[in-house]
């Protein structure tokens, strides 16, 4: 940098600090099928990234896919930017507001290579307590327009120790 050059570095928006439920390592066990058989189960651990400006969300369902949720703040469109892609070649952008009441919602357009197609999205995160949070995901529907549930996760802090262990595979 030369001494005619003005340092644009800032500090990270204190808004960052709202996605901190996500920081950290999560085991995410889903709804109990119908069928009896045990529910999925997915991992989750989130990481500030870039001087805490994104945080980065690595997510793994074990010997299915893993993926990433890249959260970061726009401070010209005062939103949440967020973007997602997952080893499956499915990937997307979406936005949020941030909280409102007990729910942080993002919504937005993914390319879902499973289905060969563009659908629009939105996840839906709860408050808990300090160790625990429940997502929601939804898709919208062609042919009315309403949003069809996928899943439902309930989320719940684990240690770095129990992650390696039950999900040796994912990054830690």
């Amino acid at each position: 940098m030369s001494s005619e050059t003005t340092s644009v570095l800032r500090p990270p928006s204190e808004r960052m600090r709202e996605l901190d439920f996500l920081l950290g390592h999560h085991r995410c066990v889903g709804r109990a099928p119908e069928d009896g058989s045990a529910p999925t189960v997915m991992y989750m651990h989130g990481r500030p990234t870039l001087g805490g400006h994104y945080y980065n969300v690595d997510f793994t369902w074990p010997g299915v896919m893993s993926g990433r949720w890249i959260f970061g703040w726009n401070p010209v469109d005062e939103e949440y930017n967020v973007y997602y892609l997952a080893d499956s070649g499915t990937q997307g952008t979406a936005a949020s507001a941030g909280w409102s009441g007990d729910e942080f919602q993002i919504t937005g357009e993914y390319s879902v290579a499973e289905m060969n197609a563009h659908r629009a999205v939105r996840d839906v995160f709860s408050r808990g307590d300090e160790s625990q949070f429940v997502t929601h995901s939804y898709v919208r529907s062609e042919e009315d327009g309403r949003w069809i549930l996928l899943d439902v996760f309930e989320a719940h802090r684990i240690t770095a120790e129990q992650a390696r262990e039950e999900n040796p595979d994912a990054r830690h």
